[in-house]
């Protein structure tokens, strides 16, 4: 991703869901997880915790952002959603204090660097948002599981997921957007055909006879016993 910096945005920033159905989602968001649609994460797009912005209190304020501290330690108003890398600012402070910046300036340098976080962060969203609705756009025209076979394919994907896939992989492919890759439905789809091909409703060899995950996702190999 990128390099140190003082000013970083917490989280990954790639929350947020689309509806259901598919839809081509509109200003970066990414779609929300074909294999979980439930489970995508909501976009919190909530006001500001109470308390978060207030009256500054009158006091000599102005006169402090004209001063150069005497300690050299400058303390950084930033957005709701940054953080500051402390060790960073730590090694910058003498500097800013040795070129003679008020509390002011240094305040104004944050600002900028703050803002240049913030839009390189937006831009990586909406770059990563791009690239998963470009693959659930290929995945629905796909000769295998797109086209008319799309709703199909999804649904015997999940349900295949549903019986073999562990919290943790779930998790995995909700979060990192996985789950919408062609390839990921494709394998996660001949999964679920294979389930029903090998239980067949009512007699035939295979009849009340739980076959083996390993041979499921391996046909090749024969199940013990």
């Amino acid at each position: 991703m990128y390099g140190a910096a003082v000013f970083a945005p917490e989280g990954d920033g790639m929350g947020g869901g689309a509806p259901e159905g598919g839809a081509a989602p509109v200003g970066g968001v990414p779609p929300e997880s074909l294999m979980f649609p439930s489970e995508a994460p909501a976009d919190d797009a909530g006001s500001p915790p109470e308390g978060a912005e207030g009256d500054a209190p009158e006091t000599d304020a102005a006169d402090l952002a004209d001063e150069v501290p005497e300690d050299g330690r400058y303390d950084f108003s930033l957005p709701e959603g940054m953080a500051i890398d402390q060790k960073l600012a730590e090694a910058m402070s003498p500097v800013l204090k040795d070129i003679g910046l008020t509390r002011g300036q240094a305040q104004a340098l944050a600002g900028a660097l703050a803002a240049h976080r913030q839009s390189e962060a937006a831009n990586g969203s909406r770059e990563w948002a791009d690239i998963q609705t470009g693959w659930v756009n290929s995945a629905k025209k796909d000769s295998e599981i797109g086209g008319g076979r799309w709703d199909t394919s999804v649904a015997t994907a999940q349900g295949a997921l549903a019986r073999f896939g562990t919290p943790g992989l779930r998790a995995f492919l909700t979060e990192s957007g996985g789950g919408n890759h062609p390839e990921v439905i494709r394998f996660m789809a001949r999964v679920g055909n294979a389930i029903a091909e090998d239980r067949p409703e009512s007699g035939g060899a295979g009849a009340g006879r739980s076959q083996e995950a390993a041979h499921l996702l391996f046909p090749s190999d024969k199940p013990k016993g």
